[in-house]
């Protein structure tokens, strides 16, 4: 069974083959906004559900202690292929980058963007399954110049603005307060680089769901960022500006989701696009009180010049 899904400006086919097809509802729900059935791919992932047992599992645990998550040698997952025989057409060569999530292991292929989930049998076998999609596509827009941003983003008059900030920083608490505007993703919208411009997009890895006035055809809307701010919660609303150089540090080592996950090549092409755009693009910190208003300090800060 297959379903597309469209994000940003590309097409990827989702394949459930066998016993996975029992996720489609979850995919469904998942992607719901961003399902485009018909259009031509850029990318397929596939997903397997395996029956192995403990002593053949790739995943070596210390101490006994349960892992959530990490990345895997290569090496090592290729050995565990073969062994298992897995009748499903993705070969691993010395590039792929292989992931753990619980019980589920993610393989992607950075020459390809294509990849494949290995889930473990078993009644939670789903389990995984959001957060290792949600991997994927991070790996996938990390090769066309493009991540999820750990942000609110929020389009006013048609320009994005993306308000960075922690678990607790008050995200969706500042997107809850705009809740007049158009809201792309109060947890993770995605900003890609297309020719020296920087575009925020709707993703599906949210908190807060589209209202119900706001357009929900996703495929190819797009805002180009007029500012990055970080929150810092406090009892009156004023902007403090940050250096380029300070920027781009946060967004790098805090804000990019699954920085440690991406191909070298992402890493640096991430790296390259944020020190262009926080050249071009005013940083920062925005000190907040959801009951001041924070659009006439934004406003009234002006623009630099491009």
């Amino acid at each position: 069974m297959k379903l597309t899904i469209g994000m940003a400006d590309s097409i990827i086919t989702i394949n459930l083959l066998g016993q996975a097809k029992k996720a489609a509802d979850l995919c469904h729900a998942y992607f719901n906004d961003f399902l485009c059935p018909g259009q031509r791919r850029d990318a397929e992932i596939k997903v397997v559900i395996l029956k192995y047992h403990n002593n053949n599992s790739p995943v070596k645990k210390k101490d006994r202690t349960r892992i959530f998550e990490q990345k895997l040698s290569t090496k090592d997952i290729i050995v565990w292929l073969n062994e298992i025989a897995a009748c499903v057409d993705f070969k691993a060569t010395e590039t792929t980058i292989s992931s753990l999530c619980l019980d589920g292991l993610l393989l992607f292929n950075p020459d390809t963007s294509d990849g494949c989930i290995f889930l473990k049998g078993g009644p939670r076998c789903l389990q995984p399954i959001y957060r290792l999609f949600w991997m994927y596509l991070a790996q996938f827009l990390g090769e066309r110049k493009g991540c999820f941003v750990h942000s609110a983003a929020i389009v006013k008059d048609g320009k994005g603005y993306l308000f960075l900030g922690e678990s607790g920083a008050g995200k969706s608490s500042l997107a809850e307060a705009c809740r007049g505007l158009t809201l792309f993703s109060d947890d993770s919208p995605v900003l890609c680089e297309r020719d020296g411009d920087y575009l925020v997009s709707p993703s599906p890895y949210r908190q807060i769901c589209p209202s119900e006035d706001q357009d929900r055809e996703v495929m190819g809307l797009r805002a180009r960022v007029e500012g990055f701010y970080f929150l810092s919660k406090d009892n009156r609303t004023y902007l403090e500006d940050i250096s380029k150089r300070e920027a781009v540090s946060l967004i790098i080592n805090r804000h990019i989701l699954f920085f440690n996950y991406l191909s070298a090549r992402a890493r640096s092409d991430l790296f390259d696009i944020f020190l262009g755009a926080c050249d071009k693009i005013p940083s920062y910190n925005l000190h907040f009180s959801l009951d001041k208003d924070i659009w006439g300090i934004i406003d009234s800060s002006g623009r630099r010049v491009r």
